[in-house]
């Protein structure tokens, strides 16, 4: 009964909208609903073809590790099943479950990978998007410190942790030979995953590290550039250290597509660096509208015929991978 209620999208709605009262309530809405109904088109335009550049490069680090040579059709269908799977994110309990989606659809396109591997490829994908995050705000933190920026304890002690573990993790790839976990009885199941840690695939997921680091520089610089446009002023150390926090908690399924936790989470972490609230809120508000947006051409995406049909007989033959 307890999952129900947590699972529940009245309740998800219901604490947006508070959520949204309490960040909003000391702004004037109409002049902040004003200043993004007015925004320029090229602003939108800009942050639309940034955005589907950023769902290529993240499509294209997931298709690496399941083909070694990915041409740009099988990276188009797979930036495809990404678009529509963060269009049916929308409805569901947490942004996570929408990979469910993404394997799915690429299991009914590739029949000969096996599920475990596929499922094995959507966890490794998103541990590997992590590891960039806590990358990118680790070295953020250090030069913070070397310029005497007081960061809260608290981000420290988790970055710290983050990258231990994560560190940990590429070490043990490198250095050892992780397939063996597999070879424990209950393990045998997954076996399939074993095939993304095996030597040969070591440089696929390295090459992955890389594509992951240049989406995450990416996706920063887009949020600065949305911050300056609404005057907001963020730095681009602030937005390394706080912003990965902030997508990692928004995993959570506490809200409807974010909306009232990522105004919340934003005044909290930027609060003391932003110019104002005002524009704090803009710049929260038109990111979660930009994602909505993109997650909406993402549905149009399955409407396609060739997209059905593609999904429903599998066009690529095995012989046309390298």
């Amino acid at each position: 009964m307890f999952k129900k209620i947590l699972k529940s999208r009245w309740l998800r709605f219901s604490f947006s909208v508070i959520l949204i009262y309490f960040a909003f309530k000391r702004v004037d809405v109409m002049s902040l609903f004003g200043q993004l109904a007015g925004m320029k088109l090229w602003f939108l335009i800009v942050n639309i073809l940034i955005s589907f550049l950023l769902s290529f490069l993240i499509s294209y680090r997931w298709a690496m590790l399941l083909i070694k040579h990915p041409s740009l059709t099988e990276v188009w269908m797979f930036t495809k099943s990404s678009l529509a799977a963060s269009f049916y994110g929308l409805f569901f309990p947490t942004a996570a479950a929408g990979d469910v989606l993404k394997w799915i659809i690429i299991d009914e396109k590739y029949p000969e990978i096996p599920k475990t591997k596929l499922l094995g490829s959507v966890i490794l994908d998103r541990f590997i998007g992590m590891s960039m995050f806590v990358l990118a705000g680790v070295s953020m933190l250090i030069l913070a410190k070397f310029k005497g920026v007081e960061i809260p304890w608290i981000i420290e002690l988790v970055f710290l942790g983050l990258s231990v573990a994560c560190g940990g993790f590429y070490v043990a790839l490198m250095f050892f030979d992780l397939t063996k976990i597999w070879r424990v009885r209950w393990l045998e199941r997954f076996r399939g995953m074993a095939e993304l840690l095996n030597k040969e695939n070591r440089k696929q997921i390295f090459k992955g590290t890389t594509i992951s680091l240049l989406s995450e520089v990416i996706w920063i610089f887009q949020m600065w550039f949305i911050s300056w446009y609404f005057r907001a002023d963020l730095s681009i150390m602030s937005i390394f250290i706080y912003l990965p926090i902030i997508s990692m908690i928004l995993v959570l399924p506490i809200s409807f597509a974010g909306f009232g936790a990522r105004e919340q989470l934003y005044l909290f972490f930027f609060g003391g660096v932003a110019s104002s609230p005002e524009s704090l809120l803009l710049t929260s508000a038109f990111s979660g509208i930009l994602g909505i947006f993109i997650a909406l051409l993402g549905g149009l995406v399955t409407l396609t015929p060739d997209f059905k049909e593609s999904v429903r007989k599998g066009d690529f033959k095995k012989g046309k991978r390298k």
